[in-house]
C-alpha cells in the first residue's frame, strides 16, 4: 500500500501515518522482534509504501493493542467484581467555618479496588524519560473517556488482556485485500467508520445516514492515538475554583514524515514530570487552542537545540498545521466543546513564550484569565488588551480589583500592572525624529493608565487625609511606605470607578470618562489631549477597555 499525504482526506488521518511509522519502528526495536513486521518499502517526505502480510497486520495489532490489567481505585461502587476489600481512609478537604473563613476538615472517604484493562502505549511510554506514568495516565484516560468511552468499544483491548490475539488484525487484513482486489477494477473499496477510530464520526448517524471512508486509509485511524498530545484545560468557575474539563487533543496535520518521526520522539522525551494537581503541568493549559500552541512550541524547541536562537519558521516544514479538538464526556455522550486549528507564522511561538514563559523558568503572568486573555489576542491577531472587554463585562470585580479576602486565583492586578509597565519602558522616549514613534494602542494605553493613576492618587488623598508627597525618597514618591489607609481609599475608589465605567456604554461612557478624569489636575499635552479625544470619538470600546484595565492595575 502507498499512502501519500496529498491523498489524505484528514490531519487525524495523516497523524495516523505517521504513528503506523512511528508503530513499525517502535517494533523493528523491540528485544526480541515480533515474529512479523510490516515493511517500510519506500518513504518520502509526503508519501510511504508498506508491505504488509497476514502475520505481520495480525503482530501490529497485537503490540498496538497490547494491555496490562491493573487494580484501579474509585470512590464510585462499580458493577463488578472487586478486585480486593473496599477500605475506609479519612482525608482533608477545604471547608469554611460558621464565619465563613477557610478551614481544613478531616472526612472519612470510601474506596473500592476493581481490575481494569490498562493499555501499555509501550510505542510512547519507551521514550518519555521523565515519569512516563504520569503522562500515560494522562493518555489513557482521554482514551476510556473520549475515543472509547463505550465499553464495547474496547473490545480489542480486552482481548488482549485475556491473551487473545487481537480480532482487528483479521479484520483489517480482509478489508486490505479487498481494497486491493478494488484496485485491479480501479475503483475504492469503502466501509462504515466507528466513533471509536475517527473523532466525531459514527457507523450510522441518527437519520441512518453511514459514514464511510476507504478501508485502506481506515486502518491508519488506528494509529493517530500515537502522535497525538493529550491536554487537561482547566476551567475557571465564577466562584474562583479551578477544575479540568474533558481533553484536548492536539492533531498534528504532518507535511514531512522523515521530518516528524525525527523529531517526535525527541519532543515525548522532553517532556517534564512536574505535576500540577494529579496531571503533568506542561499539560494543563488555559484555552483549547493552547493544546495546539504547545505542540509547536515542543518541536521548535527541538530544530535548533545545538543553537541558541530556536529557528520557529522551520515549523512549516513539519507541519501544515496543528488541529485542536475539546472534548468532554457527559453521562454517555461525547461532546465537542471547541475546535479549530493552529498554523505556524512568524511571530506566533515568541509571542506564546512571552506568555507562558520559556521551559524551566517562571511564567511571566500567573493569573489564568489574564493569560487566557493575551493567548486569544495572539491567536487572533488582534491588540492584546481586547479579548479583556468582554470578561470585565461579565466576571465579578473582586477578580480584577484588590481586596482584603483571600484571593480567589493569583492577583489579576498584579499581571496588568507588569504588562502595562512592560509596554511603557519598552516605548522609545528619544526626542530623536528618526526613532520609531510608539505604537498608536501602546500610546493610548500610557495616557489612559497615566489618567487613570493620577485620578485615583487624587481621590485617596482627598478620602485619606494622606498627602503622598510626603513619602518621597529622593526624587520619587515610595508608595510601598504609604499608610494603610492611603491604599484602602484608592483602592476603593478604583472599585467605584470599575463599575460606573462598566456600566455605561457608547456616548454615556464618552460623557462619564471626561467628566470623571478631567475633574482633577492632569498633566496632559496638547497633542496627548487630541489623541484621547479622538480615541474616544472612534475607539470607544477599546478605551474602556484600556481603563478598566488601568484600574485594575492601579486601584
Amino acid at each position: 500500500m502507498t499512502y501519500d499525504l496529498f491523498d489524505l482526506p484528514t490531519a487525524q488521518h495523516k497523524a495516523g501515518l505517521a504513528g503506523l511509522l512511528f508503530q513499525i519502528r517502535h517494533m523493528e526495536g523491540k528485544s526480541p522482534k515480533p515474529a512479523a513486521i510490516p515493511k517500510v518499502a519506500a518513504l518520502t517526505a509526503t508519501s510511504a509504501t508498506i508491505e504488509f502480510t497476514a502475520d505481520s497486520v495480525q503482530c501490529l495489532f497485537d503490540d498496538l493493542y497490547a494491555t496490562d490489567i491493573a487494580v484501579v481505585r474509585t470512590k464510585t461502587e462499580w458493577d463488578a467484581q472487586e478486585a480486593k476489600p473496599s477500605e475506609v481512609v479519612e482525608e482533608e478537604i477545604d471547608d469554611e467555618d460558621n464565619d465563613g473563613n477557610p478551614i481544613k476538615k478531616k472526612v472519612k472517604v470510601k474506596y473500592f479496588f476493581y481490575h481494569q484493562e490498562q493499555p501499555c502505549g509501550n510505542a510512547i511510554r519507551q521514550y518519555i524519560r521523565d515519569e512516563p506514568e504520569l503522562w500515560l495516565k494522562l493518555w489513557r484516560d482521554m482514551l476510556w473517556a473520549i475515543p472509547r468511552g463505550n465499553p464495547q468499544s474496547r473490545k480489542p483491548y480486552k482481548e488482549r488482556a485475556k491473551g487473545l490475539s487481537c480480532s482487528e488484525g483479521a479484520e483489517v487484513w480482509g478489508d486490505l485485500l479487498k481494497a486491493e482486489k478494488a484496485r485491479a477494477n480501479s475503483e475504492f473499496r469503502t466501509d462504515e467508520v466507528a466513533g471509536a477510530l475517527w473523532l466525531g464520526a459514527q457507523a450510522v448517524n441518527a437519520e441512518s445516514v453511514p459514514f464511510e471512508g476507504r478501508v485502506e486509509q481506515t486502518l491508519l485511524l488506528h494509529f493517530w492515538p500515537l502522535t497525538v498530545q493529550v491536554y487537561a484545560p482547566q476551567a475557571v468557575q465564577p466562584d474562583g475554583e479551578n477544575e479540568f474539563v474533558g481533553y484536548v487533543l492536539a492533531i498534528p496535520e504532518v507535511s514531512d514524515l522523515e521530518g516528524f518521526l525525527k523529531d517526535y520522539p525527541r519532543l515525548l522525551g522532553n517532556l517534564s514530570g512536574d505535576i500540577r494537581g494529579y496531571r503533568p503541568a506542561e499539560a494543563v493549559i488555559d484555552l483549547p487552542a493552547e493544546g495546539a500552541l504547545s505542540f509547536l512550541e515542543h518541536l521548535a524547541r527541538l530544530t535548533s537545540e545545538k543553537t541558541t536562537d530556536i529557528d520557529y519558521n522551520a515549523l512549516a516544514y513539519n507541519l501544515g498545521s496543528v488541529e485542536f479538538l475539546h472534548l468532554a464526556k457527559f453521562g454517555n455522550n461525547i461532546k465537542t466543546l471547541a475546535s479549530g486549528r493552529v498554523a505556524p507564522r512568524p511571530g506566533l511561538m515568541h509571542g506564546y513564550l512571552q506568555i507562558v514563559g520559556k521551559t524551566g523558568e517562571k511564567a511571566p503572568y500567573a493569573n489564568p484569565l489574564f493569560r487566557r486573555g493575551l493567548m486569544l489576542a495572539l491567536l487572533e491577531g488582534r491588540p492584546w488588551f481586547q479579548p479583556f472587554g468582554k470578561l470585565f463585562a461579565e466576571w465579578d470585580v473582586s477578580f480584577f480589583i484588590p481586596t482584603d479576602a483571600p484571593p480567589k486565583l493569583s492577583w489579576f492586578w498584579a499581571d496588568a500592572r507588569r504588562k502595562i509597565q512592560e509596554i511603557i519602558q519598552a516605548m522609545p522616549t528619544a526626542p530623536n525624529p528618526d526613532d520609531k514613534s510608539p505604537e498608536a494602542d501602546d500610546l493610548l494605553m500610557m495616557l489612559i493608565h497615566r489618567l487613570t493613576r493620577t485620578y485615583l492618587a487624587a481621590r485617596a488623598k482627598e478620602k485619606s487625609g494622606i498627602d503622598p508627597e510626603q513619602f518621597k525618597d529622593g526624587d520619587k514618591i515610595a508608595w510601598d511606605k504609604l499608610p494603610k489607609d492611603f491604599h484602602d481609599a484608592r483602592r476603593a475608589a478604583g472599585e467605584s470607578l470599575f463599575y460606573e465605567f462598566r456600566s455605561r456604554r457608547d456616548q454615556a461612557f464618552v460623557q462619564h470618562f471626561a467628566q470623571t478624569f478631567f475633574a482633577t489636575k492632569q498633566y496632559v499635552s496638547e497633542d496627548h489631549y487630541t489623541e484621547i479625544g479622538r480615541a474616544l470619538m472612534t475607539r470607544t470600546d477599546d478605551v474602556k477597555t484600556l481603563t478598566l484595565m488601568a484600574l485594575s492595575a492601579n486601584s
